[in-house]
């Protein structure tokens, strides 16, 4: 039997066979999109929505999976935090810890409650910037200000997360398909109609291949919405490190066997060619997989029989692999935003935003 991530991406493609699936599940998407719009509106009509005494920025998407939010997310704490700013990053989890906490990388007993997601952005922004996980973002949300009284929270993947009032709505689009495939789930990847860019306060697109432009993108997405200012960013390649954390000079072998389990695993393929790395293949996992000993003895197999020198991975499937044994041998492609566009827009709104907290907080006595 195909496996349901690979089953979803040919319907969604609407490749071969699965096409007239797809064609099938349109009139499902179009309900889903129209449940999306009423329970998007109700919540933001009337005072259903649960306020901080902090602003809130949400960085989020219209796309399931494969925009790259969080390193959006990881970059922008970076940012706001070298302004001087103390910040809490709140990301949901749907590993085995359901109660809100902050994320405490002490050992891997630990790393085994929670998902790759919440695990990049802990290791990523570990000692400049809080971060909280649970299974209501609400709950992670108010356990990080009551614990670390921030001066502002940003929420990944918050856009759909409709219970928790947002000050600044930022969307991540991707360059390769800015509006998703296939229509809205079931039948494609979209979350929501397209026109709910128009709530978006800035919009973000992502991954801009060298040499290419987004000005494209930027007219289509005008017509949704004009107001919203717009930033890019290149993912760049910055060099490969070990798993065990050793920091690499370069690639020592001809030829790898890459694998992940990530959203769009042609992103993380075009980024090592692009970087100049050869090679023998991608293996690619479920999204969000959880690795065990036996996929790593599997991966090993394949690369002796393909000829490959070792093996590579993203730092999003490499905090999976910590616990593991024989795995300190990994390489792990790390890489960095080149951002671009309207990014000082954003900044000032962030800072005026949190201006604008405390002295609403000065004023009603909140401290």
């Amino acid at each position: 039997m195909k496996r349901p991530d690979r089953l979803f991406r040919n319907i969604v493609s609407r490749e071969g066979a699965y096409a007239w699936a797809g064609w099938c599940l349109m009139p499902f998407g179009w309900l889903y999109g129209l449940i999306a719009s009423v329970r998007r509106r109700w919540y933001e009509s009337g005072d259903r929505q649960f306020r901080l005494p902090v602003p809130v920025i949400s960085v989020g998407n219209i796309e399931v999976g494969g925009t790259g939010k969080t390193p959006v997310t990881i970059w922008l704490a970076n940012r706001i935090a070298g302004m001087g700013y103390t910040v809490s990053v709140v990301a949901r989890n749907f590993g085995q810890r359901t109660r809100a906490c902050r994320v405490r990388l002490d050992n891997d007993d630990v790393r085994n409650n929670f998902t790759d997601e919440v695990l990049l952005l802990a290791e990523s922004l570990l000692g400049r910037s809080s971060v909280y996980s649970g299974r209501s973002k609400t709950e992670a949300a108010t356990k990080a200000y009551r614990g670390e009284k921030p001066d502002i929270i940003i929420i990944d993947d918050g856009f759909q997360h409709m219970q928790l009032y947002r000050d600044i709505e930022l969307v991540v689009l991707d360059f390769a398909s800015p509006f998703g495939q296939g229509g809205i789930l079931p039948s494609g990847t979209l979350r929501e109609f397209p026109s709910v860019i128009s709530r978006a306060d800035h919009i973000w697109i992502n991954r801009i291949p060298p040499g290419m432009s987004a000005e494209w993108i930027r007219r289509r997405v005008s017509d949704y919405n004009w107001k919203a200012p717009v930033q890019f960013s290149r993912v760049k390649h910055t060099g490969v490190r070990l798993v065990n954390g050793k920091v690499l000079s370069g690639i020592p072998v001809k030829t790898v066997l890459a694998f992940c389990g990530i959203g769009k695993p042609e992103s993380f393929r075009n980024s090592l060619e692009e970087a100049g790395i050869r090679l023998e293949g991608l293996e690619v996992f479920p999204d969000h997989h959880v690795y065990s000993k036996g996929d790593i003895d599997r991966l090993r197999e394949i690369m002796e029989r393909t000829g490959g020198s070792a093996l590579i991975t993203t730092a999003k499937d490499a905090v999976k692999l910590y616990g593991i044994p024989d795995t300190g041998d990994i390489l792990v492609q790390t890489m960095n935003l080149d951002v671009e566009g309207a990014v000082p827009d954003l900044m000032n709104d962030i800072q005026n935003s949190i201006d604008a907290h405390r002295k609403r907080n000065k004023r009603i006595g909140i401290l």
